[in-house]
C-alpha cells in the first residue's frame, strides 16, 4: 500500500489525466473476434461485436495485433 499525504494547496493543485483515445483502443482491441473478455465486459463485447460487424472504422486496431 501506498499512502501520499497532500495538504490542501497540494490536493487543490492535483491533476489525475485520462486518454479518451486509449481507452477507444483498449474498447476495440478487446471486441476483436480472438479475445475472450473477463466476465464484466462480457454483455458489452457481445454488443460491440454485433455493432463492429457492420462497420471498419476498427480495421486499424488489427493492423497492431
Amino acid at each position: 500500500m501506498i499512502r501520499i499525504e497532500l495538504d490542501e494547496a497540494a490536493l487543490g493543485a492535483t491533476r489525475i489525466a485520462i486518454s479518451p483515445l486509449w481507452d477507444a483502443f483498449c474498447s476495440l482491441h478487446l471486441a476483436r473476434a480472438h479475445r475472450v473478455p473477463s466476465w464484466p465486459y462480457e454483455a458489452w463485447v457481445v454488443r460491440a461485436r454485433e455493432v463492429l460487424k457492420e462497420d471498419d472504422r476498427d480495421t486499424p486496431v488489427a493492423a497492431v495485433e
